[in-house]
């Protein structure tokens, strides 16, 4: 593997690691992971695109060493910052793929900034979500916002449930995951992705279930 390069919130505004691929600089991608947090499967699909020639660029969210602990209010700075820095270092098009509520994050993102040149979006939401605090049996609707921009957190649409039985989803469902906590919530037009912002292809791509915990 050619050489990696880490960068951090302190330097240069984002936690992330970057993977050179065939280390030419016409495209690359922006890679971001669900719920789960941390860089553990940011860094396993960026190393895909990695070793099939494109350059990709694992962005840490949350539950990371530098980034917050839980999903709630993260920057959505943390992309801006990283597409300006990618530009520095002469990357031309900048694409971004997200998974779950990574992909949140990425539409986000491309409604809000030009540069982004692509939109991957793995079981993508149209709206955005309420954080989340705690983990595994405990997690639980956090209260406010999954996402931030300049200090100020975006609008969200709420939890209907205030709690998550979990022992209760995996008795009714067979797995753990958020659907059926996601299902139902009031979504209001402030609360909406402004898809129609993006200037870029989107692709979009789903499954039968979008695990959790």
């Amino acid at each position: 593997m050619k050489q990696t390069i880490s960068t951090s919130v302190s330097e240069e505004g984002f936690e992330a690691i970057l993977y050179p691929g065939n280390g030419q600089k016409d495209k690359i991608m922006i890679v971001m992971s669900g719920s789960d947090g941390g860089m553990a499967l940011s860094k396993q699909e960026a190393q895909f695109y990695h070793k099939n020639g494109i350059p990709a660029l694992a962005l840490g969210l949350f539950k990371t060493k530098q980034t917050p602990k839980e999903l709630s209010r993260v920057p959505v700075e943390y992309v801006e910052r990283a597409v300006a820095w990618l530009k520095k270092h002469g990357y031309k098009k900048i694409g971004i793929d997200g998974t779950s509520k990574g992909s949140e994050m990425a539409l986000i993102a491309a409604s809000m900034f030009s540069d982004i040149s692509c939109v991957i979006l793995r079981v993508p939401s149209h709206f955005i979500s309420e954080g989340l605090s705690g983990n595994g049996k405990d997690k639980a609707p956090s209260g406010t916002s999954c996402w931030s921009y300049r200090g100020k957190e975006l609008p969200y649409a709420p939890y209907r449930s205030r709690t998550f039985n979990i022992l209760k989803m995996f008795m009714q469902e067979k797995e753990m995951h958020i659907i059926m906590f996601n299902r139902d919530k009031e979504v209001k037009p402030e609360t909406l992705i402004p898809i129609e912002k993006i200037q870029a292809p989107v692709l979009m791509l789903s499954s039968k279930h979008d695990r959790s915990f």
